[in-house]
């Protein structure tokens, strides 16, 4: 019973809001009406559409958004690498290498140390040969350190390896 009262007092306050609109707007009420049906066409046309196209535009939304971080699926201790396999060899990206060995020297600097062994990719970015940086990893100062281990093994089981079964199968 409560309710239906609560329902009843709510459809009453909607009415006499109404109605006194109007009252006070008089003859411009149809301006508002039209432009209500207006708007309530254009909703529906949009939600129409939103519904109809939803997976274009999820597509358009995450390539738009996350652009940067689509077909990233290396990463080491919250590092995202960039990696790319030509077919040949697998590179990745120097400042990620840099980030990860928590090091900050300039990109000519690395180049150097990995000389042969490196190229710039179609944005400019500084690449490395997965292979090189292993090798150099190995031979480095410090390379006892268990982070410097783990990560010369993450590179060899998830990239290294992974890349030379792709090419033994085909």
């Amino acid at each position: 019973m409560r309710e239906r009262l609560i329902g009843a007092f709510l459809v009453a306050l909607v009415l006499t809001t109404v109605l006194g609109w109007v009252n006070l707007l008089g003859a411009r009420i149809f301006w508002f009406v039209g432009a209500g049906v207006v708007l309530a066409v254009a909703g529906a046309a949009v939600t129409w559409y939103g519904a109809r196209h939803f997976a274009d535009l999820q597509a358009w939304m995450h390539e738009r958004f996350w652009a940067r971080e689509a077909g990233q699926h290396h990463a080491f201790g919250g590092v995202i690498l960039k990696v790319e396999d030509d077919g040949r060899h697998v590179w990745m990206d120097g400042q990620a290498l840099l980030r990860v060995l928590g090091r900050r020297e300039p990109e000519d600097a690395l180049a150097a140390r990995h000389a042969g062994f490196w190229r710039r990719n179609a944005k400019g970015v500084l690449m490395l040969r997965v292979d090189a940086v292993v090798q150099h990893l190995a031979h480095m100062p410090g390379r006892d350190e268990p982070r410097l281990q783990r990560f010369r093994h993450y590179l060899e089981r998830d990239l290294l390896y992974p890349a030379q079964r792709r090419r033994q199968t085909r």
